[in-house]
């Protein structure tokens, strides 16, 4: 995960226009209709999840990655930002399927749409082109995956030492007091870390790097831990990557698709309940 993760409202602001460029809206779709920067396009990046990390699973990935971005036409682009209204879970996954999908250029706009508005940048009604990353979708991979940034489940079970499982969930989920209904059990992976996704924002953008790595290092991570980040289902894990990979920690390169909602099917798979005071190492 080489270059640029996020671009300021300013900054693009100054390239609107700019040819290339690909605006994507991951918000839903009336609030894009209502109002959205000028030219974006939309795709939902939230609706999918893994329920089998297997190669079946991530074969499925891949098409739906490449049927979604092929159809608001981001696979010819040389420069896509994805946006939601503040970054939160969803435009840092759009990122990650972009990455995913083999593709560079990718920035996900910090700050959002409302950071847009706050700059000064023109809104218009969104038309034109829609597309969803769903399962079951497209026929064709991407002609070079970036398999190396995800992980499936047998690869967190056999995690070499040192490497760290790390849950951003909110910390009711970690301790398992609060599950969401789709899960078959409550807990965590054992021996997860946690560090809550939304600690590395503030005010709908992304925290200073230093505020991050600080937050990162009271864990127990350094920059060179190899790092597997999980969630529910995928999305908050991304927006934790992110983070990390922005304050410089370099191996945090692989987001656990299957997530919770993988491992709590999994009952031949131990789960974790309670307080966690623990950190990395």
């Amino acid at each position: 995960m080489t270059g640029s993760i996020t671009i300021s409202a300013a900054d693009l602001l100054a390239r609107l226009g700019e040819p290339g460029l690909i605006l994507v809206d991951t918000r839903d779709a009336a609030d894009w209709q209502a109002a959205t920067i000028p030219g974006a396009v939309r795709l939902d990046v939230y609706g999918y999840f893994v329920p089998a990390s297997d190669a079946a699973g991530h074969a499925d990935l891949e098409r739906a990655t490449w049927a979604g971005l092929s159809a608001i036409g981001a696979t010819e682009a040389r420069t896509v930002v994805f946006f939601e209204a503040k970054t939160g879970m969803v435009s840092p996954r759009g990122l990650w399927f972009h990455r995913f999908a083999g593709l560079d250029g990718g920035l996900i706009l910090d700050g959002g749409f409302d950071a847009w508005v706050a700059a000064g940048g023109p809104v218009a009604p969104g038309i034109g082109a829609e597309g969803a990353i769903a399962r079951g979708t497209g026929e064709t991979p991407p002609p070079a995956p970036r398999r190396d940034l995800l992980a499936g489940i047998d690869e967190v079970v056999n995690l070499p030492p040192g490497a760290v499982v790390l849950d951003v969930r909110r910390p009711t989920e970690h301790a398992g007091s609060f599950v969401h209904p789709c899960c078959a059990r409550a807990g965590r992976i054992p021996g997860s870390v946690l560090l809550f996704y939304e600690d590395l924002l503030v005010d709908g953008h992304y925290r200073p790097t230093e505020e991050i790595a600080a937050r990162a290092r009271a864990v127990g991570l350094t920059p060179e831990t190899p790092v597997v980040v999980y969630c529910h289902r995928g999305a908050r894990a991304a927006t934790a990557l992110f983070g990390l990979r922005l304050a410089g920690f370099a191996e945090a390169g692989r987001v656990f698709v299957g997530s919770w909602h993988e491992w709590a099917e999994r009952c031949d798979l131990p789960a974790d309940l309670g307080p966690d005071l623990g950190t990395a190492g």
